[in-house]
């Protein structure tokens, strides 16, 4: 098939929130005067495509108009066959800390509204001293005294929560039904199912001028809740090889990778049926593909389309991109993974408390 788009380089939605902040500028984004920025919704809907024949085009039109190209047989089959971008990437800027909060499944979701669940996870961009992500329920906490907490709706539920220190560079894997919050001081890099689903249980007693707080959706979110699900920091795999690259997550709903390219390196990948997102977070790299070549600076992104299978990274300099897409688990982590000399322990924790990897890789490596 031949690609008629070449690399799409997006511009994001930016989304103002009572938590947000303006350290989003930090990585390039023009934030509005006098709002508080929580997030920018890089591969959202309504992202704008800025470069080549598509510019100025939605991506969200492009793939209803062209889903197995833009999205391909994984990107379908992640959506559940829903013609959606799915891979949803946001930077998020948590100068307060953000609600507590829990998503649904895919089977509950569709229950709701049709639409998928949300797992997700975080990359920690950078974090304040002290700054804390709050993921579970502490083992000595009981999820009925936890409800019991959160219907009060004064904060009191926040004491029930796991608490890991946040430090940048690190690694968390969000299944859909862990209760979770991200703390004050904590800019991340966010990647997740296709889904805006998300059951607020308690939003820290606060409220607006007006004295009035925000909705809580306690009986469904605690419908939803998995109380077993306590996510740690993922040890990140290293690939090995003349690129600095490692996993950082993997389930079966998306992969995150960490490129690191010194001057004059060169990354190709090669991910068929599925797109691709790439951002840099530092330097200033090149995406080649067949289409052509956009060039990404420090906090812009580009998607590769399915129909485009193979790119290049290459820099002149120093860069460091994040690259997402959805994985076939066996060809694009285990088998990498192994060959690099990764324990099956290390691979299956890149799924988080999620199964997807574990027999996968304690068979392959039998």
């Amino acid at each position: 098939m031949i690609d008629p788009y070449g690399p799409l380089g997006l511009e994001p939605r930016l989304d103002a929130k009572p938590w947000g902040g303006r350290r989003l500028a930090q990585f390039g984004f023009s934030l509005p005067p006098n709002e508080l920025i929580g997030e920018a919704v890089v591969t959202a809907t309504e992202a704008t495509v800025r470069t080549g024949p598509m510019a100025g085009r939605q991506l969200g039109h492009l793939v209803k108009e062209d889903p197995w190209a833009l999205i391909g047989s994984r990107g379908l089959r992640a959506t559940g066959g829903r013609t959606v971008f799915p891979l949803l990437v946001k930077f998020i800027d948590g100068a307060a800390n953000l609600s507590i909060q829990v998503h649904p499944d895919d089977a509950s979701a569709a229950l709701h509204r049709n639409t998928l669940g949300k797992t997700e996870a975080w990359h920690v961009l950078a974090a304040e001293p002290d700054a804390a992500l709050y993921l579970g329920l502490r083992p000595d906490a009981s999820p009925v005294g936890f409800e019991v907490a959160c219907r009060e709706a004064s904060g009191k539920g926040a004491a029930m929560l796991g608490q890991l220190p946040a430090v940048s560079g690190q690694s968390v894997l969000i299944p859909a039904g862990t209760v979770h919050a991200l703390g004050q001081g904590v800019l991340v890099y966010e990647i997740q199912q296709a889904s805006d689903m998300t059951f607020r249980l308690d939003d820290w007693g606060r409220v607006d001028a007006n004295g009035q707080a925000r909705s809580l959706h306690l009986d469904d979110g605690f419908a939803v809740l998995e109380p077993s699900f306590r996510p740690e920091v993922i040890s990140p795999v290293d690939l090995g090889g003349h690129t600095q690259r490692h996993i950082l997550a993997a389930c079966r709903y998306f992969a995150l990778e960490r490129v690191v390219l010194s001057r004059g390196m060169s990354f190709e990948s090669y991910a068929p049926d599925t797109p691709q997102v790439m951002t840099c977070l530092d330097g200033v790299v090149d995406l080649a593909t067949a289409g052509g070549m956009v060039t990404l600076r420090a906090g812009e992104t580009a998607v590769v389309p399915a129909v485009t299978s193979r790119s290049c990274l290459q820099t002149t300099a120093t860069g460091t991109v994040l690259r997402a897409w959805v994985p076939d688990l066996a060809a694009d982590i285990i088998r990498p993974a192994d060959a690099a000399g990764a324990t099956a322990e290390e691979m299956a924790c890149l799924a988080g408390p999620l199964p997807d990897l574990r027999d996968m890789t304690l068979a392959a490596t039998a």
